[in-house]
């Protein structure tokens, strides 16, 4: 074993202090390769300064090393000085061996400070030097599904899907997150299959789970979600998806535990709460959805939907001091909430403000039979007889096959004439 050798084994093996020991001696040897050597052991263990050191003292011998320009590039690129690495790269010659390596790393950097523009210009550049070249085109493919130009993405991928010198890209994984991004659901799930044939990757069993949610094919979104599952449980985007597959299934109890299951991997997704507490509802069990609404709403104070579900099981349970408790120091300005307290105050006769809020949803229900009858009800039990009796016409105006409220308004109507 030669002493590069040594070095890194003694910085893999945990011996640090040896391997810098020796890699200090060996960036110092008269032989300029066994320096390049050392310096990039520095950087494959992260020791930046000390490699940056050794390949600047190079660059000063072999300034047009193209090697060398890649190789401080991609330091530079680890040290987030990206601006000096675009300095570097720009000095490989378009004749270099390199030189097409060189504007694929330019055109990353370049997208990484938002010049897209001048990203695809590098790329398009590269591939009229060497056309169909399948790397160029696979880096192209990656810049356009990053940039959402999934149509154009898949042209590429599609030149290159059978080519076996990119075995190792799987780039039918990629073709298939090209086609899903443009709609192209059923053939999303061809590549995705064929893909994950070759190599089960968790963002591809993800990708081809919603692929096949778009085509509301649940069985394949459960079996790959479940696989996904197994194979990381702590991918917690799952979860919701799975949950949804189960509960258009039919199949509630399960979907809920999914649901619940992905909220021991993610204690703060709302989503999953949102999702926990809609199943717990439909299946009735209301003392567990009220619990996951006050989670979701503890999570984000503004989600006016799950205060609604949340107030909407109190008034099923007749519970009107937890709607007052929950509404009244929120000053609501939603009209179904507005309803919703307006009868909770009533219910539990504190009749001012019932009246307030009462009046301040008035117009936006105008057409809402049940609102007005329950509203001319309490303007006549206040003593506003006259106007309470014009909101119950209107009402049964709007429902006239309610017949108990025609018999009601008859008699009113007969005893104010008695």
């Amino acid at each position: 074993m030669d002493k590069i050798e040594k070095a890194n084994a003694c910085m893999a093996s945990g011996e640090t202090e040896k391997g810098l020991s020796m890699l200090r001696d060996l960036v110092s040897d008269p032989d300029d390769a066994i320096a390049f050597e050392a310096a990039s052991i520095y950087q494959n263990y992260g020791f930046l300064d000390e490699a940056e050191a050794v390949y600047k003292r190079l660059l000063a011998s072999y300034p047009d090393d193209s090697e060398l320009l890649l190789q401080v590039s991609d330091l530079l690129i680890d040290k987030d000085q990206e601006d000096q690495a675009i300095d570097y790269l720009l000095q490989i010659s378009s004749g270099d061996g390199n030189y097409l390596s060189a504007q694929v790393l330019l055109a990353e950097l370049y997208q990484l400070e938002g010049l897209d523009e001048v990203a695809e210009r590098k790329l398009k550049h590269a591939l009229k030097i060497s056309p169909g070249n399948p790397l160029l085109l696979d880096a192209l493919g990656e810049f356009y599904l990053s940039c959402g130009q999934p149509a154009n993405a898949a042209t590429c991928f599609e030149a290159i899907v059978e080519n076996k010198m990119l075995a190792d890209q799987n780039i039918d994984l990629k073709l298939a997150e090209a086609y899903s991004l443009c709609g192209k659901f059923e053939e999303a799930l061809t590549a995705y299959q064929k893909g994950l044939k070759k190599e089960k990757r968790l963002d591809g069993l993800f990708g081809y789970a919603m692929a096949a949610s778009r085509l509301q094919k649940n069985t394949i979104v459960i079996s790959s979600l479940e696989e996904l599952r197994e194979l990381d449980p702590g991918y917690s985007t799952l979860y919701p998806v799975l949950a949804n597959a189960y509960k258009q299934e039919g199949q509630l109890e399960k979907a809920l535990q999914i649901a619940e299951a992905g909220l021991e991997q993610d204690e703060y997704n709302n989503r999953l709460f949102t999702e926990a507490a809609n199943l717990a509802a439909a299946s009735h069990q209301n003392e567990k959805a009220a619990y996951y609404f006050q989670k979701c709403l503890e999570l984000d104070p503004e989600n006016t939907q799950s205060l609604i579900r949340l107030i909407e099981l109190y008034a099923q349970n007749g519970d009107y001091q937890s709607i007052i408790k929950q509404l009244e120091k929120r000053h609501p300005e939603d009209p179904m909430l507005q309803w919703f307290l307006a009868t909770a105050y009533n219910q539990e006769d504190r009749l001012d403000e019932a009246g307030h809020y009462y009046q301040a949803c008035s117009s936006h229900f105008s057409g809402n039979p049940e609102f007005l009858r329950e509203y001319g009800d309490y303007l006549r039990d206040i003593g506003n007889a006259e106007k309470g009796l014009i909101l119950l016409e209107r009402a049964l105006k709007l429902n006239p096959e309610n017949d108990e409220l025609a018999e009601f308004i008859n008699r009113l109507k007969q005893d104010d004439f008695d």
